[in-house]
């Protein structure tokens, strides 16, 4: 007689199957893929490492402005300086200007003089040098060619006289053609003024003469 072992079989069939069901349900897929893998097995794109120069960036900017800044600051402090020291320099002037008035008015300097050192030493104490250059050009057009008044017209003829003298020097040193032609008709120029400014001082002196 033969033995069925067909139901030893089927027991074994479904003790497997049992298994199976319960180790599918322990090792089922966790809800949050594990980093670098997405659902289905795709890999996720990972955040990109980020570059140590850039980290840098924004202390480097930082440094940068303090150091725009510091520098801002020592300029400020520079024009400071120089702004105290003109004003020094203005205040030692001033003071040498106020003996030269003084000095001037006891030994009988023409006023003219003296008013135009009252003016520079007001012009440096305001800082405006304008006023000076002004003033002084009044002098020589009003008193000096229109009124004819000797010591305006002498600072004229020693000016032109002054610049004469630079130009010879110059003609000198000159080697290039042109320019020592152009240096020359300057002379030219400068001599005839000269002349002519001469001549009005004569006339100024003559016309003093007979009143």
């Amino acid at each position: 007689m033969e033995l069925d072992f067909t139901w030893l079989t089927k027991i074994a069939e479904e003790t497997a199957k049992k298994d199976f069901c319960t180790d599918k349900g322990k090792k089922q897929a966790p809800e949050t893929p594990p980093d670098g893998l997405l659902v289905g097995g795709e890999y996720k794109t990972l955040a990109e490492p980020q570059n140590a120069a850039q980290g840098l960036t924004t202390p480097l900017e930082g440094v940068g402005r303090l150091q725009r800044r510091a520098e801002a600051e020592k300029a400020d402090h520079e024009r400071s300086l120089q702004v105290y020291r003109e004003y020094q320099d203005n205040i030692k002037a001033c003071g040498q200007l106020q003996t030269d008035i003084l000095k001037g008015a006891r030994a009988g300097a023409d006023p003219y003089s003296l008013l135009l050192k009252a003016v520079e030493a007001i012009a440096k104490m305001t800082h405006n040098s304008l006023f000076y250059d002004q003033v002084k050009g009044d002098l020589l057009a009003i008193y000096g060619e229109a009124l004819l008044e000797p010591i305006p017209l002498a600072w004229e003829l020693e000016a032109v006289e002054e610049r004469l003298g630079r130009l010879q020097q110059a003609a000198e040193r000159e080697t290039a053609p042109d320019s020592k032609q152009r240096i020359q008709a300057a002379i030219k120029a400068h001599r005839a003024e000269a002349e002519r400014l001469q001549g009005l001082i004569n006339q100024a002196g003559r016309q003093k003469k007979a009143v």
